[in-house]
């Protein structure tokens, strides 16, 4: 009896290792632009160039969840290199528009990035209006190489 104990506390302990190094491996970043607190939340700050990294935009206006509408810029060197709208020509979003949305919104669609960005540090970021406030949260992410990357 007391064997199966063990193993059974051993295998809980490498699962909850296991949720703790996939946790890490998530990023985020938080950016304030006077009462509006805005993040953005990315999978994994190394994505493979051919496939979609889901990402979690998150608003608040004093605090509380609020309306606001988003969109994405990538730049690299400080340069804005692309600007893309939020879930971009898919069903929830078919005519490309500026997206509006109340309080957080999760885009699975988000990527792929390219083999020409492969091994450049590109800075991901939403750009998030609140009436006259505009937040700017984003993380640094390096796409990695895998075979048969579109040439975007």
């Amino acid at each position: 009896m007391r064997a199966r104990t063990a193993i059974a506390t051993g295998l809980g302990l490498t699962l909850g290792l296991v949720v703790l190094v996939g946790a890490a491996l998530a990023a985020s970043n938080t950016y304030r632009s006077g009462p509006v607190t805005a993040t953005f939340s990315i999978k994994t700050t190394r994505p493979n160039c051919k496939q979609f990294d889901p990402v979690t935009v998150t608003v608040r206006y004093n605090g509380k969840l609020t309306n606001a509408a988003a969109y994405y810029q990538f730049l690299y060197n400080g340069q804005v290199v692309n600007t893309q709208q939020v879930f971009n020509g898919t069903r929830r979003n078919p005519r490309n528009v500026l997206y509006h949305f109340y309080g957080s919104f999760y885009d699975s669609t988000f990527g792929p990035f390219g083999a020409l960005s492969v091994g450049h540090r590109i800075l991901a970021r939403a750009v998030v209006e609140v009436g006259r406030y505009r937040a700017y949260p984003g993380l640094y992410v390096t796409p990695v190489n895998a075979r048969g990357c579109p040439a975007k």
